[in-house]
């Protein structure tokens, strides 16, 4: 616990630090969190013996986290995302297709398009989301911008959400979520994490803000919270499947990249498009 604390001493000022730069800055650190994060889905696979492959999951994930730095906003269109999503899955198959004769074909081609869908769709949207152009936020002499506020929206909530849900488990639990994945995930924590979550978000936009229908947000910050769970417990059951615990140790007390991001990447996602309600 005395470990998971200290890193948390000294990562939260670098987090803040990072969002609050913005920019380039932002980009390239998220595009380092998504290398890390993608070797993180390789070894794992790797120590399994199945082939998650480099050229055409691993060096167009690092492609598309990538094109956050260099890229103007209108290019992400429409059409932009899935046109690269079939170039990506067209290049796999023919990669998979060329080392067919090592084994695991379906396997290897089925893992790295989910590495792609998983690291590079995902950490994507957190440079998307933290480019999205809503009206800065002034307190006093601090000024947040859209993209910003809306990240400390989703890791507020997420945060307290995480550590809610892990005292009231433990404390009043009896009912379990998903034993098969995650023994120790029960629906009354689901339920407090839920209640709390959904409080401090609310309070923090709508004070922050102030703009926005109550229910409204209510309404999106359990959707988000649920969301989270749900990612949680999906990176959870691949490690389960694989036999580890955790997907890296480059965060001591807290694991890898994907342990530390893994109910985080799938609200940002989810947030990106939510955002257009608010």
């Amino acid at each position: 616990m005395l470990t998971r604390i200290l890193t948390g001493l000294v990562g939260v000022p670098i987090i803040v630090w990072l969002l609050h730069s913005g920019g380039m800055l932002f980009n390239a650190a998220i595009f380092v969190l998504a290398a890390i994060g993608w070797l993180e889905f390789y070894n794992m696979a790797k120590n399994k013996g199945y082939n998650v492959f480099y050229f055409s999951s691993g060096i167009m994930t690092l492609v598309l986290v990538g094109s956050l730095m260099y890229l103007d906003d209108s290019i992400y269109t429409l059409y932009s995302l899935p046109l690269f999503l079939v170039v990506t899955i067209i290049a796999i198959l023919l990669e998979g297709l060329h080392k067919h004769c090592k084994g695991h074909l379906v396997e290897n081609v089925g893992l790295s398009v989910m590495a792609v869908l998983y690291i590079g769709i995902l950490f994507f949207h957190f440079g998307l989301l933290r480019q999205l152009p809503f009206e800065p936020v002034v307190i006093g002499s601090f000024v947040l911008e859209g993209g910003e506020c809306f990240f400390w929206l989703i890791m507020l909530g997420t945060w307290a959400s995480d550590t809610f849900a892990y005292f009231v488990g433990r404390k009043f639990g009896k009912h379990k979520m998903c034993p098969s994945v995650s023994p120790n995930k029960t629906w009354e924590g689901f339920v407090g994490g839920l209640i709390i979550s959904t409080i401090v978000s609310t309070l923090f936009y709508h004070f922050l803000v102030g703009e926005e229908s109550i229910l409204l947000l209510i309404l999106i910050t359990i959707l988000l919270s649920i969301i989270g769970a749900l990612g949680d417990l999906v990176f959870s059951s691949i490690k389960r499947h694989f036999g580890i615990k955790d997907y890296g140790n480059i965060m001591p007390g807290h694991g890898g990249v994907l342990d530390r991001l893994d109910s985080i990447l799938f609200v940002v996602l989810a947030f990106s498009y939510l955002s257009k309600f608010l």
